[in-house]
């Protein structure tokens, strides 16, 4: 799988800052996106599969529509489990 994203090429991509999607990540709302850690001299950063992306969109329109974050983390998390399981 490739991790072609940084947290900075999410929030550019969504006119967001970098704070906000380390916010979402800790709130559960990537659950289902994968990612992985590279190590280097500027210490850990996360790399994020090419849908988060996709995820990062949804929950700006989602967010423009009132979703609250509980409600995003139960629908992705929903989402998640069945992907698992079906």
């Amino acid at each position: 799988m490739s991790f072609p994203l940084t947290t900075e090429d999410l929030a550019k991509l969504a006119n967001l800052s970098i704070p906000t999607i380390r916010e979402w990540r800790t709130l559960g709302l990537f659950v289902g996106v994968k990612t992985t850690k590279k190590g280097g001299s500027g210490g850990v950063r996360i790399l994020w599969a090419a849908s988060a992306a996709d995820r990062v969109a949804e929950i700006v329109k989602l967010k423009g529509e009132g979703w609250g974050n509980d409600a995003l983390r139960e629908k992705f998390e929903a989402e998640a489990k069945a992907q698992q399981n079906g």
